[in-house]
């Protein structure tokens, strides 16, 4: 019951100011007719009818935010809790000898969490779609890591397909392919990062992509969370797990993946993650959110390039950003999913000691804030940059 409780939180809110507007209005005629010496049962059936059909339009709107909401069911559920409603108040007032002015108060307790379950799951529920998804591998050169990555897509508890990119062909990653059945697509030119995930992108032909990065784990149930998250909130543009720390092949917890959680806790909330303010927010002191562990909906994004940075390092801080400043929502689950290796041949390494990584940081940070609090910024952030992978990974 308390999870449940839990992870409706906002939308039970919103139905009880949707039903304290509604049980003010049914309460003023159900007492205005009483003044007028009508039958209490008289009055309590019209102001019933007079809230259901003001209710209807508020709750589909503003309560479940359903495309879905069926004006059938929901008069069918209001029906039936009227009856509810007028035997409750039958039992109270004739029976029990409770006031008919308290009666309808009470019988409140029995008939909106009746209406609330009905309509969240009856008449608004979410109609399930079955989407499809592609792992997409990019590849290079003959990482040790690789085979170790492949397993765990293959082991998933759901079953997706699998395609490999490379823009550094060799024999390797060809043999790789060819053990587990992997189709590998080739893109030629110089070896580009942004290149390469749109080529991975354009590849998969399926409602959903997640790129995958050679080194990386992901837990068995994975693409289960992943889609069932997706049967329920089909207006999501992409979505994002928490991660484990792998160093040495042991899993931690990191003192910046533990701050990112932080960071991305508003995202957790229907009510927050379709805000601006909300997903600049969880971006706003770095990037929060692990490129590696993000599945991508097409549907909503498109199939062609969704990579436009210009910049090489924190080009998935920029795309998630672009995202951000529009309209559409950003997904989060906030179980550790996936296992993001940390070892010295990362290209990440590599970005770090070129010193590349800061000044693509500033810049960010710049996108985000004025120029004053950015160097304010940088002060703390340098320090976290200490740790390898730092915000931004």
């Amino acid at each position: 019951m308390f999870k449940f409780i839990k992870s409706n939180f906002f939308q039970i809110i919103r139905f009880g100011i949707v039903g304290i507007f509604n049980t003010c209005n049914s309460l003023i005629i159900y007492y205005i007719l009483l003044y007028f010496n009508i039958n209490y049962l008289i009055s309590n059936f019209i102001a019933y009818i007079c809230s259901c059909f003001i209710s209807y339009g508020f709750n589909k709107n503003f309560v479940f935010r359903s495309r879905n909401g069926s004006i059938k069911k929901y008069y069918i559920i209001y029906l039936s809790s009227f009856v509810i409603n007028m035997f409750c108040m039958y039992l109270w007032v004739d029976i029990l000898n409770i006031s008919n002015t308290i009666a309808p108060i009470i019988t409140l307790i029995i008939t909106v969490p009746y209406n609330y379950l009905l309509s969240k799951f009856w008449t608004f529920g979410v109609v399930k779609k079955k989407y499809s998804h592609t792992f997409v591998i990019c590849a290079y050169k003959e990482c040790r890591y690789l085979e170790q990555c492949i397993l765990s897509l293959i082991n998933q508890t759901v079953s997706s397909n699998i395609i490999m990119v490379t823009s550094t062909d060799n024999d390797f990653i060809n043999r790789m392919a060819i053990k587990y059945k992997i189709h590998l697509y080739v893109r030629k030119g110089k070896s580009d990062i942004q290149k390469d995930w749109n080529f991975g992108y354009r590849k998969a032909n399926s409602d959903l992509v997640t790129i995958v990065h050679q080194d990386d784990i992901y837990e068995k149930n994975y693409l289960e969370q992943i889609l069932k998250f997706y049967q329920f909130n089909n207006n999501v543009l992409f979505l994002c797990t928490d991660y484990y720390v792998l160093k040495d092949n042991k899993k931690e917890l990191d003192i910046n993946s533990k701050l990112k959680r932080i960071l991305k806790f508003p995202l957790r909330f229907s009510l927050f993650n379709g805000l601006k303010w909300f997903k600049v927010g969880a971006l706003s002191f770095g990037n929060s959110i692990n490129c590696p562990s993000v599945t991508y909906n097409k549907l909503l994004l498109g199939s062609n390039n969704i990579f436009t940075s210009k910049l090489k390092f924190s080009l998935d801080w920029d795309t998630f950003l672009k995202f951000a400043k529009g309209k559409g929502k950003i997904g989060y689950i906030s179980k550790k999913l996936i296992c993001y290796r940390i070892h010295d041949e990362a290209t990440t390494v590599e970005f770090i000691n070129s010193k590349e990584r800061l000044k693509e940081d500033i810049i960010m940070f710049e996108k985000i804030w004025p120029k004053f609090i950015v160097k304010f910024i940088m002060k703390f952030y340098v320090r976290a940059s200490d740790t390898y992978g730092g915000f931004n990974e």
